[in-house]
């Protein structure tokens, strides 16, 4: 950057020389004509006053002599007098460029008066070194100026410059702050700004590996160590092998369920087409209802489901993975004896599928980044219920997807509300039943 700063000042300075130059010769081109012109109408006025003279005293009957008197006073002039077709007269040649002849008649012949260029001391030259000196002082003054501002410049851009590199080095704790000038303002912003994003992105995903890293070698520490106790003979009761089918069974599940949730991750991250076909709402909360039966039966948890069937133009399984994400989140948060109810419902011309329970809630603080994909609000807690910190993640990115947005209220103590927003247009089939299949 420094070497196109002093780059481009020397070519400004070859550009304003260039425009000088051109602008003398252009001024003193012009200023010699214009002093022309004018010299050109004073000589011929002037002129044709002292021809008219010299003929009258021709007509009176003046002779040679006081015709050569007349030439005398006129060394830049040249008389030629004609009587009839006959020169009587004609002054000495004159060493100079001729400007002006003027011809005056009188009875019986004419007077002609040649006025050649006289040695007077011409302004242009003046006024073109006046004009110079005034262009050399605005190149001068443009000269510093730009010296100055590339002086002024070069110091915060090098600033910049340095930062920029430490944050492609992986230093993401640098920030500009004062960096320069007020227009630098904007820059400072957008590059403090970057710089604590990717800080606090890099912090979340090197949480996010140690998190993941703990879901994944959990069930496989399990998965091992249960398959070789089953291997080398150390489990040989019966119900000791039972036991351990069952957990070898529950890891697995585990283990995959952190597995799929990367992949769709994936998926969504590589904007894979979404297949859009009619599908009721209440037919995705119901099967919902159905599949998180059993969770919620053990964690003494009421889940119920209420609303219309609602038809309307979408991806049934980014919606499924949205309800599902929700339902999953208000089971880990809601202790025993609480309630969780799923709700269809219309908002104009928008469906709502609404998950509301009665959990432990959520800090303000923290709402504005339970979506991000690293993102925990109790890191140990969500670890312990089994989370891997990718759910609302994932079902943010679902509703992305599929056209909707996913808002959310909650207070800490009473619990939480999310509603999956879709847009319907002209598509949402009118109500035709009501649902209110409560699993206990």
């Amino acid at each position: 950057m420094r070497v196109r700063l002093t780059s481009m000042r020397s070519w400004l300075l070859a550009a304003m020389l260039a425009a000088g130059i051109l602008s003398l010769v252009g001024a003193y081109l012009a200023i010699e004509r214009i002093q022309h012109d004018a010299e050109t109408r004073t000589d011929r006025t002037k002129d044709d006053q002292i021809v008219r003279a010299i003929a009258g005293q021709v007509e009176r009957g003046a002779g040679a002599s006081q015709l050569e008197a007349m030439q005398r006073v006129l060394p830049y002039d040249r008389i030629v007098v004609f009587r009839g077709r006959r020169q009587v007269y004609v002054g000495p040649p004159v060493d100079a460029d001729l400007e002006v002849a003027v011809v005056h008649s009188f009875v019986g012949g004419r007077v002609t008066l040649l006025d050649y260029h006289t040695p007077d001391r011409s302004i242009a030259k003046e006024l073109t070194l006046v004009a110079a000196g005034s262009i050399l002082f605005v190149i001068v003054a443009a000269f510093v100026a730009t010296t100055m501002l590339t002086r002024l410049l070069k110091a915060p851009i090098d600033r910049a410059a340095v930062a920029a590199d430490r944050v492609a080095r992986g230093d993401f704790g640098v920030r500009l702050a004062e960096l320069g000038p007020g227009e630098f303002d904007r820059l400072t912003r957008a590059f403090d700004s970057m710089a604590s994003r990717l800080e606090s992105g890099e912090e979340d995903q090197q949480r996010f590996l140690t998190d993941i890293a703990h879901e994944i070698a959990t069930p496989v520490n399990a998965i091992s160590g249960l398959t070789g106790a089953l291997l080398d003979g150390t489990i040989t009761a019966d119900a000791e092998r039972a036991e351990a089918r069952v957990l070898l069974g529950s890891e697995t599940a585990r283990l995959g369920a952190v597995l799929d949730d990367l992949r769709r991750l994936t998926r969504l991250d590589r904007n894979e087409l979404v297949a859009f076909a009619p599908v009721d709402l209440a037919d995705i909360a119901n099967r919902a209802a159905i599949r998180f039966r059993r969770a919620a039966q053990d964690g003494g948890i009421e889940l119920s489901v209420r609303g219309p069937t609602t038809v309307i133009e979408t991806d049934r399984s980014l919606t499924e993975t949205v309800i599902d994400n929700l339902v999953s989140n208000a089971l880990r948060y809601t202790p025993r004896g609480g309630r969780i109810e799923v709700r269809i419902g219309r908002r104009g011309a928008e469906a709502v599928l609404a998950v509301k329970d009665t959990g432990i809630g959520i800090p303000a603080e923290h709402i504005g980044r339970i979506f991000d994909r690293f993102y925990r609000v109790d890191a140990a807690r969500d670890r312990h219920s089994g989370g891997g910190g990718l759910g609302l993640s994932l079902a943010s990115q679902a509703a992305n997807a599929i056209g909707a947005r996913i808002e959310v209220d909650s207070e800490v103590g009473s619990g939480t509300e999310f509603r999956l927003v879709m847009p319907v247009g002209g598509r949402t089939s009118p109500a035709l039943s009501e649902h209110d299949q409560r699993v206990r």
